[in-house]
């Protein structure tokens, strides 16, 4: 049945022409249940006990939404000041509201992606209203900046002058972060069914006071005719360990063929449950792929946070490689004609092709982290050969500044770098397929 249908059936039940299918898609976005007056048409309508549609609003109320994650369960009865999506959030108490909480989360952990006000709310679990307001407020900061597309206004992290954002990007994975972490880390898994979140920290979540947790309770679902992919899941569990320093505590069982997939396990009396939505790469990630050298070095960079962990859809390098192409391709024709403007195009595209493999591997620079990081960390895995990512990067800044005596570029010149921008392209297409998340 579509909203339109039940929309148009539910009117024509109760004689109430205010429902309609902008009402009905927002009972099942979650942002609204429907009242009770309205549930009793609804059981009529989809037959259903009005009895279980009271339960379930009754549940819905008690619910707490954020990013990937919703508390499913045995969430606090009484929602008191704690608890509401205005008031100081347990989890991270120095934050005026969950909501604010929440658009950090959204922005700061996905740095190279904007989002709209709707987009925004939906993360956070709140209205348009609300979070409109936080927006504000983190804009004035100079932590969020926003743009026009159309009537649309897409709001991200201000990386490239807030010297506040790296700081505040750590802070909000260690906390609010979780659940994108894990969703990304176990996405990764094949055949994983559901991923739930137990312990301390979904106590905090939920708007239980108490001490920050010093590990995660974390409960893996398989179906039992599924092969567990052990490598893939170690290496969920060590970059989980890594990216949110803290240990995990894994439980996996299987999902019984008889059970509810929307039934919550057992948890202690009063304690929540956090259900995780996994969030599926854009690509199945190979569990194994070739042996890479300078892995010590991956380590250093990841310790000084000059690199950091990515996962789910940003572990691509494929898009990087079709971006660089590009540039190559647009630089091509300019190295007779206007020499430096090919220049800043092949050292974009240089700097993509190292992109590209380290996102394969679910790395990425940090924000605010040095410019030559992307080529120190390719050639330090990759060879030799990937050093001209830095070395053309040099010689670009060079004909950056007009009073050098080094600021002139000749066809020559250009034409060679050409040739080895398409040769470092051509190595990175080979490489990428056998390239593994790093862990």
């Amino acid at each position: 049945m579509s909203q339109y249908s039940l929309a148009r059936e539910l009117v024509t039940a109760s004689g109430r022409p205010t429902i309609t299918r902008d009402l009905v898609a927002r009972w099942e976005r979650g942002h609204q249940i429907p009242r009770s007056g309205t549930r009793r048409w609804l059981s009529v309508v989809l037959q259903v006990p009005q009895e279980q549609l009271d339960l379930a609003a009754v549940a819905a109320r008690r619910r707490t939404r954020l990013g990937h994650a919703i508390v499913t369960t045995n969430a606090p009865a009484q929602p008191g000041h704690a608890r509401r999506a205005q008031g100081t959030p347990p989890l991270l108490p120095v934050f005026r509201s969950r909501v604010q909480a929440g658009i950090l989360a959204a922005t700061l952990l996905n740095p190279d992606r904007s989002f709209s006000l709707t987009e925004l709310a939906e993360y956070a679990g709140s209205s348009l209203a609300s979070v409109d307001k936080e927006n504000k407020l983190l804009e004035d900061a100079g932590i969020l900046t926003s743009r026009r597309e159309g009537t649309i206004r897409l709001i991200r992290a201000n990386n490239r002058t807030s010297s506040m954002v790296g700081p505040l990007t750590e802070l909000i994975r260690l906390t609010y972060g979780v659940p994108q972490v894990i969703a990304e880390e176990f996405g990764c898994v094949p055949h994983v069914a559901r991923i739930m979140l137990g312990g301390v920290w979904a106590d905090r979540f939920a708007g239980i006071p108490g001490p920050e947790p010093d590990s995660f309770q974390l409960l893996v679902v398989v179906p039992p005719d599924k092969p567990l992919d052990r490598q893939a899941l170690g290496t969920a569990v060590a970059r989980t360990e890594e990216r949110l320093r803290r240990p995990v505590h894994l439980s996996v069982v299987p999902l019984g063929q008889n059970l509810d997939t929307r039934q919550i396990p057992h948890q202690r009396p009063g304690h929540p449950v956090v259900e995780v939505v996994a969030v599926r790469p854009r690509s199945a990630q190979e569990s194994a792929g070739v042996a890479l050298e300078g892995q010590e070095e991956i380590k250093r960079l990841l310790r000084t946070g000059q690199l950091e962990m990515a996962g789910g859809p940003s572990a691509n390098g494929r898009p990087f490689l079709r971006l660089a192409a590009d540039h190559i391709d647009s630089a091509e024709p300019l190295t007779e004609t206007s020499p430096k403007s090919a220049f800043v195009l092949l050292t974009r595209a240089a700097q993509l092709i190292g992109s590209a493999l380290l996102a394969q591997q679910g790395l990425r620079p940090s924000a605010g982290a040095a410019e030559h990081i992307v080529g120190t960390a390719v050639t330090a895995q990759f060879g030799h050969q990937f050093s001209q990512i830095e070395l053309l990067r040099q010689r670009s800044r060079e004909l950056d500044t007009p009073t050098s005596s080094d600021s002139h570029a000749m066809p020559v010149e250009a034409t060679t770098y050409l040739g080895t921008a398409r040769s470092l392209l051509a190595t990175a297409t080979e490489q990428i397929d056998k390239v593994s998340l790093f862990s």
